[in-house]
């Protein structure tokens, strides 16, 4: 198993397994070794990162997934993930990000960003692009050089941020540079609404500061979902309630979607070996199912307070009053959005993505794989 960043140390793997040389010298891999597990820890992080190359897209069936629309964000049009960054400078205990990719947070030329948008273009036909970072925007500097290069260009794309980014940047004039570069949709990720849960996994946010982010987006006619997550080890009901107002308050200012998610301890986290020492977690079939199956109302409460019964209610409940209270306070926008999904399969939400998705793209490919068994 290659640890961290691995472009290099893949390769130095198979030169060893080719030569038949021995494989413990390598730095950033793990193996079993007659029986006992083996790590030489993790690789020096590249910072030459412009110097890697692109994806071999050309190797992968690409219009399969294009066609099953296996994208992250909306379909709005034929789509390509992307990768603008490396790392993330923060140090959630609920991520695994510092221990496979340390902080060290590395940003690509963002000319270089735009060259590989535009030979996508021109290779693969597409006209939409979602960046996968895990942190696509910290540096104020970064985003308006890309942002001023894409309008430069004149490339009439769309992009996206649906995997989560910072709000710090996030001014009048970032975020008009995004809308006249092609943004059209992007995630903020508060988690909780909760200061002490922020505080416990240190998640470093500020939750007006959000707020504002969230309205001049909308303004801008971004649009804007939200992450939570529930049932960290020191959830309690009164947390979730604090947490259930931030969503409220999140839909009365414009936000379009939330995802609330139960919380898993991913391996590699702070608080997954602080579970693991304490005897709550064992590494079973069950355990590592758990991140497909935390909608399922008995999936695992690591919570000291919670049942799983009632995270599963409370997150329904949270879903339920977001989109409550976005339909009393934005009607038109909820109507039409369902409309275009249910009659035209335009994705102007998170959600229409969700509906999108179940009447039309499963049943197509339902009829495809019953036709092709005939």
């Amino acid at each position: 198993m290659v640890l961290g960043e691995g472009e290099e140390t893949f390769v130095q793997l198979l030169h060893a397994l080719s030569t038949h040389t021995p494989i413990s010298s390598i730095k950033g891999i793990a193996f079993i070794d007659n029986g006992t597990f083996c790590s030489t820890g993790l690789s020096v992080r590249s910072r030459a990162i412009d110097e890697i190359a692109l994806p071999a897209w050309d190797l992968f069936p690409l219009e399969n997934y294009i066609d099953r629309h296996q994208i992250n964000g909306m379909n709005i049009g034929r789509s390509m993930p992307l990768l603008a960054t490396r790392g993330c400078p923060y140090q959630c205990t609920f991520c695994s990000s510092p221990q496979m990719w340390t902080t060290r947070y590395i940003p690509r030329d963002p000319i270089l960003v735009a060259d590989e948008i535009q030979y996508y273009m021109g290779r693969y036909n597409v006209t939409n692009f979602d960046f996968q970072d895990l942190t696509a925007v910290v540096k104020r500097s970064w985003v308006i050089k890309f942002c001023n290069e894409l309008i430069h260009r004149d490339l009439s794309i769309t992009w996206q941020m649906p995997s989560g980014t910072r709000s710090e940047v996030m001014d009048e004039e970032v975020l008009d540079l995004l809308y006249r570069s092609g943004c059209r949709a992007l995630a903020f990720a508060p988690e909780s609404g909760s200061l002490k849960i922020l505080g416990e996994v240190k998640k470093r946010v500020d939750l007006e500061h959000i707020e504002q982010a969230v309205s001049l987006a909308v303004q801008r006619r971004l649009k804007v979902s939200c992450f939570f997550v529930i049932g960290f080890p020191s959830e309690t009901l009164f947390t979730l309630k604090q947490t259930g107002r931030f969503i409220r308050k999140m839909a009365k200012i414009g936000a379009h979607d939330i995802s609330v998610s139960k919380f898993i301890p991913y391996p590699g986290s702070k608080l997954f070996l602080d579970l693991q020492r304490s005897g709550r977690i064992e590494l079973n079939d069950k355990f590592f199912i758990s991140p497909i199956d935390f909608y399922n109302r008995d999936a695992e409460s690591y919570s000291e307070h919670i049942s799983a019964r009632q995270l599963y209610w409370t997150m329904i409940i949270m879903y339920s009053s977001f989109y409550l209270t976005s339909f009393i306070f934005y009607p038109l926008r909820t109507l039409r959005t369902i409309y275009h999904a249910i009659f035209f399969q335009v994705e102007e939400a998170r959600f229409a993505k969700w509906l999108v998705d179940r009447l039309y793209v499963r049943r197509k490919w339902k009829l495809r794989s019953s036709n092709s068994s005939l």
